[in-house]
């Protein structure tokens, strides 16, 4: 009995931390990254941009082959779509829409994390036929108390180490001429 009175004390205790650090935490994230591709513009703004590209460069992809992925509308114009499905813990189910599109240059994308959050992104690349600078950032509202859960799991470390991952995957892709 006395184990667990010390076990509900403890998850009191975590959850009351929980509760105190959402109120000073920020409720708004943005992360941001650039890597510079030694690949044509042209070539990097492909894999970028279309949808059906990523599975070459996904890193949700390479922790679960067997994800399911769907396209709907136009591959790489406003409205399209994909979607995802996925039995592994880390990449789960959702979709990418594309807002909006400056040709060469940037997509806009909203993300919907299947009803676990939203968040909007951007890509950019800006370069000429030899190399070129990707940019990829996301932005997203945690409401509280999940900003603490956010602010504590996904924080800048794990979030740095994904984007560098993701943008590594793409230079690589792209380097090699796909």
């Amino acid at each position: 009995m006395r184990i667990l009175k010390i076990i509900g004390l403890v998850v009191l205790t975590l959850v009351a931390a929980i509760l105190i650090a959402g109120a000073f935490m920020k409720k708004d994230f943005h992360f941001e990254m650039s890597k510079q591709i030694n690949a044509p513009s042209a070539r990097v703004w492909d894999n970028v941009l279309y949808f059906k590209n990523h599975a070459n460069w996904s890193q949700w992809k390479e922790m679960d082959p067997a994800m399911q992925v769907s396209i709907t509308g136009t591959d790489g114009t406003p409205g399209a779509k994909m979607a995802w499905t996925s039995t592994h813990k880390d990449v789960g189910n959702g979709s990418q829409t594309i807002t909006s599109v400056d040709p060469g240059k940037r997509v806009d994308t909203e993300l919907d994390f299947d009803g676990k959050g939203k968040a909007t992104s951007f890509m950019t690349v800006e370069g000429d036929s030899t190399q070129c600078t990707a940019t990829w950032a996301l932005d997203m509202k945690a409401p509280y108390p999940m900003n603490a859960v956010m602010g504590i799991f996904m924080g800048e470390t794990a979030m740095n180490d994904m984007f560098e991952k993701g943008l590594s995957m793409l230079k690589n892709t792209s380097e090699a001429g796909k």
